[in-house]
């Protein structure tokens, strides 16, 4: 979990938005504790949204350059965050039982010491509270967990006399997680998960137009990331006579990457977009609308954590996370004031999504 993090604390800065994504070790202990289904239950909203904010900003015109006619600018895209998002149930915990202090076990008549790697899985409802916490988009509150008094979890060990026998947890109920809040992006910016995207389009001949995106490699304290993207639009109203507004269709598909410095892939995004637009040029202001069908993965590779309370090293298994928009409809306006472009439209969604751009523009 460190390594989406610090992703995340990069990608905000680039846009000079306040406050940061923590890198803390204490959040990534936490996780491991919790375990995949938990992790990704935190990191979810803001990998899919994410994949929402790659598939924004393709267009704001049907109206496609001429012969090496060209434009360049910047797209910031900012996937809004619904109430679903902020929170998630955290299913179950894996604890170490001397965390609990359960440090021997009754083996017909005799304690028996625990050896060290048991784990006591404490299910939801059962041995703690039912728990809803915050995401990494939520409140910045922290969600404190206790154990219910007196319920009986199973050991896990690998000591035969040991696993699978069922111990009681101490009477008086205690707290075994203190969970860190998320980082409040509903309130932060333009209230979403953000994204920034350079972006580059270049006419060529017979209607086409040829479309990149790069971020050159960013480094932080855990690696780097970059960004690129290639896409193609193509004029349709050609074809049609006397055609009152400009159409076009497009395809875009992008990947992103994040590598530690020893060049190891840590994470991974991939983005694709099929789609159409049509527009209508009123003097210095041009409207334009389009539908378009997506797709988004993200994926965060296996990771190993070491856990200085125990001492030990703790592999978690990586995932991947699909962008919640599978289409959307954009409606949105530009500006050409002489070669300066600017440009706002809103995708309706699974999340809608605001994008804000401006550039370059040399018809």
């Amino acid at each position: 979990m460190k390594f989406v993090f610090q992703y995340a604390r990069a990608t905000l800065c680039i846009i000079f938005i306040a406050g940061s994504i923590a890198t803390a070790q204490d959040l990534q202990q936490q996780l491991s504790k919790l375990g995949r289904e938990a992790a990704i239950g935190y990191t979810a909203p803001i990998l899919s949204g994410w994949g929402n904010d790659l598939n924004s900003g393709i267009y704001y015109s049907a109206d496609l350059h001429n012969v090496l006619g060209f434009d360049i600018g910047v797209n910031l895209a900012t996937s809004k965050i619904t109430n679903a998002d902020k929170t998630y149930a955290i299913p179950s915990i894996s604890l170490d039982p001397a965390t609990i202090g359960i440090t021997s076990v009754n083996v017909s008549g005799q304690n028996k010491a625990i050896p060290v790697g048991t784990k006591i899985t404490l299910i939801s409802g059962i041995n703690f509270s039912p728990t809803t916490t915050n995401s990494a988009v939520g409140s910045k509150d922290n969600t404190v967990v206790k154990t219910i008094g007196g319920s009986s979890v199973v050991i896990s060990s690998s000591d035969p006399s040991l696993n699978g026998k069922i111990i009681t947890l101490p009477v008086q109920s205690q707290q075994i997680l203190t969970l860190p809040g998320g980082y409040d992006l509903g309130s932060v910016g333009l209230g979403g998960v953000p994204l920034v995207a350079p972006q580059l389009a270049l006419g060529l001949p017979f209607g086409l137009e040829v479309m990149g995106r790069w971020i050159p490699p960013i480094k932080t304290d855990q690696g780097k990331f970059t960004n690129m993207g290639f896409g193609l639009r193509y004029d349709i109203d050609q074809w049609i006579p006397f055609c009152p507004v400009d159409i076009a269709i497009h395809f875009m598909t992008q990947k992103l990457t994040f590598k530690s410095n020893s060049d190891q892939d840590i994470f991974t995004g991939k983005a694709t977009a099929y789609g159409v637009a049509i527009s209508k040029k009123l003097f210095i202001l041009t409207l334009y609308s389009g539908f378009q069908i997506e797709s988004s993965s993200l994926i965060l590779n296996d990771y190993t954590s070491y856990d200085s309370e125990t001492g030990q090293s703790i592999f978690v298994q990586g995932f991947e996370i699909n962008g919640n928009d599978k289409s959307r409809f954009t409606v949105g306006a530009r500006l050409l004031l002489f070669f300066i472009n600017l440009h706002a439209d809103y995708s309706f969604a699974a999340n809608n999504v605001l994008t804000l751009g401006a550039g370059i523009t040399i018809r």
